[in-house]
């Protein structure tokens, strides 16, 4: 099931990958600050993934070459309980036909899709600050209006970042969500069918389980960001000293109350919404479906 689901996000990401190097190369080249204490976070996440993922990974591994079993159920074009060597070749074999193409891709395009969201909502926050901070006075109302455009061109380029991020990781983001609803269902089932003796195997459903269930909320915990500074640009719109504007600039003002009055979000394949309920309810489904496989079962 975890292989599934990285091959397939890496099979989209991989068709989309020009149209968002685009989109990246645009980033990197406007004039938006990003936070020096953001850039870190991203970098520490992604470590802390790749350190987790791989370390999980090789401990399971040498416990199943310990205990002379394979890692992974997969073909070979010999025998791997063969012999020892013939073991460790299978599993060395397995390594890198999957962990490096896959799982570290996967790490690192999880990294690029947080990192983008995670811009995109410290920008919202921005455009909340200078549209509260916008100040009206005839002797500056060049300089005033002159602001107010660029805050407008901004919210507008924000909202087509997002609608592109929604546009290429739209299958992305359905496959995260049906994978983890599957494994959240098959791995409880396994934890509660496997002997407590079988410590090794028992942890490492229970582990695999944890890392699912924290990519799906890291992903469920930006949605749910991105929704909540997207509504914030109306919230501090109409916290702006408006009353001492012109009418021709309340006007605008009043498109973008009306603008943000729909909130950018991050769909799967426009089925449902990347947010923290979503989450809740994958969880919900999940635990449904393994109640159901779990009375059969018994």
């Amino acid at each position: 099931m975890v292989a599934y689901n990285y091959v397939l996000k890496t099979i989209f990401f991989i068709i989309n990958r020009e149209k968002l190097k685009i989109l990246i190369t645009e980033i990197s080249y406007s004039d938006d600050k990003i936070d020096e204490k953001r850039i870190k976070q991203m970098i520490i996440y992604v470590v802390v993934m790749a350190t987790l993922t791989t370390t999980l990974s090789g401990i399971f591994t040498c416990f199943s070459l310990y205990n002379g079993e394979m890692t992974v159920e997969a073909w070979m074009p010999f025998d791997p309980m063969k012999s020892t060597l013939n073991l460790f070749l299978a599993t060395q074999i397995i390594m890198i036909d999957f962990l490096v193409p896959c799982l570290y891709r996967g790490i690192a395009m999880q990294g690029i899709v947080c990192s983008i969201i995670m811009y995109i909502c410290d920008q919202l926050v921005e455009l909340q600050d200078r549209i509260k901070k916008i100040k009206y006075s005839p002797e500056y109302e060049s300089a005033t209006r002159a602001e107010f455009k660029e805050i407008l061109k901004k919210h507008v380029r924000m909202i087509r970042y997002s609608n592109l991020m929604t546009k290429f990781f739209k299958e992305y983001f359905l496959i995260q969500n049906l994978a983890v609803t599957m494994e959240l269902c098959v791995n409880a089932l396994m934890i509660s069918l496997v002997d407590l003796k079988e410590i090794t195997l028992l942890s490492s459903f229970m582990a695999f389980l944890f890392i699912a269930l924290f990519n799906a909320y890291i992903y469920s915990y930006l949605g749910t960001e991105l929704i909540i500074q997207s509504h914030g640009i109306a919230l501090a719109a109409y916290e702006s000293p408006w009353t001492s504007w012109p009418v021709d600039l309340q006007k605008d003002l009043l498109i973008v109350i009306t603008v943000a009055q729909k909130p950018l979000e991050l769909n799967a394949a426009g089925i449902t919404t990347m947010s923290l309920q979503t989450y809740s309810q994958m969880v919900y489904n999940g635990y449904s479906v393994f109640a159901v496989l779990s009375d059969v079962v018994n």
